[in-house]
């Protein structure tokens, strides 16, 4: 088990260098007394399969068209989102105006941001299950054979 500052899979450190036949300066060549603790396990790196699927062209496309739904999404309800406050900061009159018995436009723009954020997240649910996961599942069952 690591220690809180350690990662799971950090190396281990490389011992000094010493010449052959001697001991580290300052040591008798005795082991010091924590020596009942177990030696870590010989680092293995084993994120090579990681690293060859990153390149996989199917992968590259998966994180293409995964961002071809997210930054342009994000994007519009940014704009969304700032036209509300700069219209509430600078058109007060206009977002003052009331559409019904204390219902202005102000309340009617801030519900919408809702409705806004339920629409992306329900339709990038649909674009994920249709268009990214099958693609995903794929390379994560060839990755984990």
């Amino acid at each position: 088990m690591p220690t809180p500052h350690e990662e799971p899979y950090d190396k281990p450190p490389e011992p000094e260098a010493t010449p052959a036949g001697s001991t580290p300066a300052g040591s008798s060549g005795a082991r010091p007394a924590d020596s009942a603790r177990p030696e870590r396990e010989a680092y293995v790196d084993d994120r090579t399969g990681y690293f060859e699927m990153e390149r996989d062209p199917r992968f590259v496309h998966l994180k293409k068209r995964q961002r071809s739904f997210i930054f342009p999404v994000t994007a519009a309800f940014l704009a969304w989102f700032l036209l509300y406050v700069v219209m509430s900061a600078y058109a007060r009159d206009f977002m003052a105006k009331e559409l019904t018995d204390h219902i202005n436009v102000a309340l009617v723009f801030g519900l919408l941001q809702f409705v806004s954020t339920f629409l992306i997240a329900w339709a990038y649910s649909r674009f994920a299950r249709n268009r990214l996961d099958p693609v995903a599942n794929e390379l994560r069952e060839e990755l984990e054979a």
